[in-house]
């Protein structure tokens, strides 16, 4: 049974829902209560599983986008892992997952991240995205913090789901989407806070598939590895490839 606080933070996201609802399910009011509720410090939801990347959907807390940042750049990570299998991972000591994420666990920790807790935004067997929480110090969630987050992951997921079909449904399917996708398969950037909107990753591994001769999942770890071998995140050098401040070469393959 979900705690007295999370009743309310649901009942602040059911208004977005709402015929006559103002919007602010998504608020930052919202997620500030999110976190109260869940004993976290800080906590986002993104939207989207493939290589584009993922839009901010809930939440803005700058240390919850870097751990986003993070595991975008190199590749690994708590939320990664939650998409791939479907269930949420929970690290009460995130210092004890140095060979589980090899390189994803020092640069959280000088983040001042010694706890993260990722459970799926999905419904069925589709994926959405993830929410992700933190905190600053070591400790497990307990079993109603658990169920907490569990409402409140499919409470996001069906708030994005609704917003998305408000919002665009002439967008069409993203990168990612498969033969069948619909319209809606996808998140844009025009209807969640585009923080961690991953176009110009998008556009920069094109580029650099061409500048290299290779294919789009080889160009993308190529920038990947530049990234890290270079303390960068990846939208950096996205951004650089983008505005042609930096070509791979062959030396680069």
């Amino acid at each position: 049974m979900i705690s007295d606080r999370m009743a309310i933070v649901l009942a602040l996201l059911d208004r977005t829902s709402a015929p006559n609802g103002t919007g602010g399910g998504l608020s930052m009011t919202a997620c500030a209560a999110a976190s109260t509720a869940l004993g976290v410090d800080g906590l986002c939801a993104v939207v989207g599983t493939g290589a584009a990347g993922t839009v901010l959907a809930f939440g803005a807390q700058a240390v919850s986008a870097a751990l986003e940042d993070l595991e975008f750049t190199l590749g690994e990570g708590p939320s990664l892992e939650a998409v791939a299998s479907g269930v949420p991972v929970l690290t009460a000591e995130l210092a004890a997952a140095q060979r589980r994420w090899p390189a994803f666990t020092g640069p959280a920790l000088q983040l001042g991240v010694n706890a993260v807790f990722a459970f799926p935004l999905r419904i069925g067997a589709i994926d959405l995205g993830t929410l992700t929480a933190y905190r600053a110090t070591v400790g497990a969630l307990n079993p109603g913090q658990v169920t907490d987050a569990l409402a409140l992951a499919d409470a996001v997921t069906l708030t994005v789901l609704h917003r998305q079909a408000a919002d665009g449904t002439d967008r069409g399917a993203g990168p990612d989407a498969g033969p069948d996708a619909g319209p809606d398969d996808q998140p844009g950037p025009g209807w969640a806070a585009p923080a961690t909107y991953r176009a110009e990753v998008h556009q920069a591994t094109g580029m650099v598939s061409v500048q290299l001769g290779v294919g789009l999942a080889e160009a993308l770890a190529r920038l990947r590895a530049f990234a890290f071998g270079r303390d960068l995140l990846l939208a950096e050098v996205a951004a650089d490839v983008v505005a042609r401040r930096l070509r791979f070469t062959e030396q680069d393959r």
